[in-house]
C-alpha cells in the first residue's frame, strides 16, 4: 500500500500527464486579442447593467472588454481555435481573481459573450469585472469566432474550451498590468451550468498547473436529461414550442458526435426531415428556428 510521499506522487501523476498533453498541443495559447469596448466609469457600467435588467449594487469600477481567440481542442481531441470575452476592471488592484462564466444556449454564432452585449451573454461578465474580478467567458466551440459547428451540450468540449479560455486570459492579463490569481470562481447559467460543473471538476482534479477551483455556483442547469427532461417532454408537461426546439437541437447536435441516426427521416417527419439540420448551422437566428419548426413535438 502506498503512503506518505508515494501517495502524493501517485495522485499528481494524472494531473501532470494532462498538463503535459495540453502544453504539447498548444492548448490555451493566445492567437489574438481585440479590444471591444470600454465602460470608463462605474456610472457607465451601472447604466449598462441596468439596461440588461441586472442589479448594479456591486459596481465599483469601470471596465474594459476584449475578445480573445485561443488554441484548444475539438470533441475528438484535434487542434482547433475558439474565442471568448475577457472583461477587466479599470484602475483596480494588479492581482485579480478570475470569475469564469459559462453562458446559456444559443443557435447563432453571435449568441455568445464576445459577439453580443446582451442580458445573459456579456452582462454577468461585466458585473463580475466591475466588482473587481477578471470576468472570463468562453464562447464555446463553433460559437463566436470559432470555426465549425457548435457541439451543443457536449460537456467535454465545453470543459476544454472553458479551461483553455482561462489559460488564454492568464497569458493576456500581463499586457494590461494584471496577474490572475490561482483560485477561480466558476459559474454558469442553463447550458452553462453543466459547463461550469465540468470546468469545476477539471480544476479540482488539477488539470491545470496554475489554476485551482475556488468556488462553484451553477445556475438553472439541465442536470437530468434522461430522468426528468425527456419524460416531461414526451408527456407534454413542457411548453410545446420549447420542446420542439430543444428536442431538435439535441438530436441534431448529438448525431454529429454520436451517430444517433443514419438519415434525418428516421427522427423527423416530412418536410422537416430535409430542413431541420440546416437550421442548426450557426448561421440561423432563434427567430428563424421558431419559424422553421412546427408547434409541437408530434408534428416534427
Amino acid at each position: 500500500m502506498l503512503s506518505g510521499p508515494a501517495v502524493a506522487t501517485a495522485a499528481a501523476a494524472p494531473a501532470a500527464h494532462a498538463q503535459a498533453q495540453h502544453e504539447e498541443r498548444g492548448r490555451g495559447r493566445l492567437v489574438s486579442a481585440e479590444k471591444l469596448y470600454t465602460l470608463a466609469t462605474p456610472q457607465a457600467v451601472a447604466a449598462e447593467l441596468g439596461g440588461a435588467g441586472f442589479d448594479d449594487g456591486t459596481v465599483r469600477y469601470g471596465v474594459v472588454a476584449y475578445r480573445l481567440v485561443y488554441r484548444t481542442i475539438d470533441p475528438h481531441g484535434r487542434p482547433t481555435t475558439a474565442s471568448g470575452l475577457l472583461v477587466l476592471p479599470l484602475n483596480s488592484e494588479r492581482r485579480l481573481q478570475a470569475v469564469s462564466f459559462a453562458h446559456g444556449t444559443g443557435s447563432h454564432k453571435d449568441d455568445s459573450p464576445s459577439m453580443r452585449r446582451g442580458a445573459f451573454l456579456s452582462a454577468p461578465v461585466i458585473a463580475h469585472a466591475s466588482a473587481g474580478a477578471a470576468g472570463v467567458a468562453p464562447d464555446y466551440l463553433g460559437m463566436g469566432k470559432g470555426p465549425g459547428l457548435h457541439p451543443w451540450m457536449d460537456i467535454g468540449s465545453e470543459t476544454t474550451a472553458s479551461l483553455d479560455m482561462l489559460r488564454a486570459a492568464r497569458a493576456f492579463a500581463p499586457r494590461t498590468g494584471h496577474v490572475l490569481e490561482r483560485k477561480v470562481m466558476v459559474t454558469g447559467f442553463s447550458q452553462g451550468a453543466s459547463a461550469a460543473l465540468g470546468l469545476g471538476r477539471a480544476l479540482q482534479a488539477g488539470e491545470d498547473s496554475w489554476f485551482r477551483l475556488g468556488a462553484l455556483a451553477p445556475v438553472s442547469g439541465a442536470y437530468d436529461f434522461s430522468g426528468t427532461e425527456l419524460p416531461a417532454l414526451l408527456e407534454g408537461r413542457l411548453e410545446p414550442k420549447s420542446s420542439v426546439l430543444y428536442a431538435a437541437y439535441t438530436l441534431v447536435a448529438y448525431n454529429r458526435l454520436h451517430h444517433v441516426y443514419d438519415s434525418p427521416g428516421e427522427v423527423f417527419r416530412a418536410p422537416y426531415d430535409s430542413t431541420v439540420e440546416a437550421l442548426f448551422d450557426g448561421a440561423h437566428t432563434g427567430e428563424q428556428l421558431m419559424r422553421g419548426t412546427p408547434g409541437t413535438v408530434d408534428a416534427c
